[in-house]
């Protein structure tokens, strides 16, 4: 048998070892568990990504439907000048691209 020793923020250990100990586990368990599931995977057990991009994208698309939800929330579908109203769109641009013939 090996020891690690290894040092983490105070406040980190105490939330991982409240959480574990809410999962039936203790610290040393969980790290194995997660040595363990490294190494049958050959990869780190979870997704690492830049959680800042994904919430600010997040973000963004929220304060787009609540800026649209406005303008938006007395359309009724069923009737048709609602719906033109939505898909008015003008393509004239593509006029001469597209021709019936």
């Amino acid at each position: 048998m090996s020891t690690i020793a290894f040092r983490v923020d105070d406040k980190l250990k105490k939330e991982a070892t409240e959480l574990y100990k809410e999962l039936g586990l203790d610290m040393t368990t969980a790290i194995k568990l997660f040595l363990t599931q490294s190494v049958k995977t050959r990869s780190i057990p979870f997704e690492i990504k830049d959680q800042t991009f994904d919430d600010l994208l997040n973000q963004k698309l929220a304060d787009l439907i609540l800026e649209n939800a406005e303008a938006v929330k007395d359309i009724d579908l069923d009737k048709p000048e609602d719906r033109a109203f939505l898909f008015d769109e003008d393509f004239s641009e593509y006029e001469d691209s597209y021709h019936e013939a």
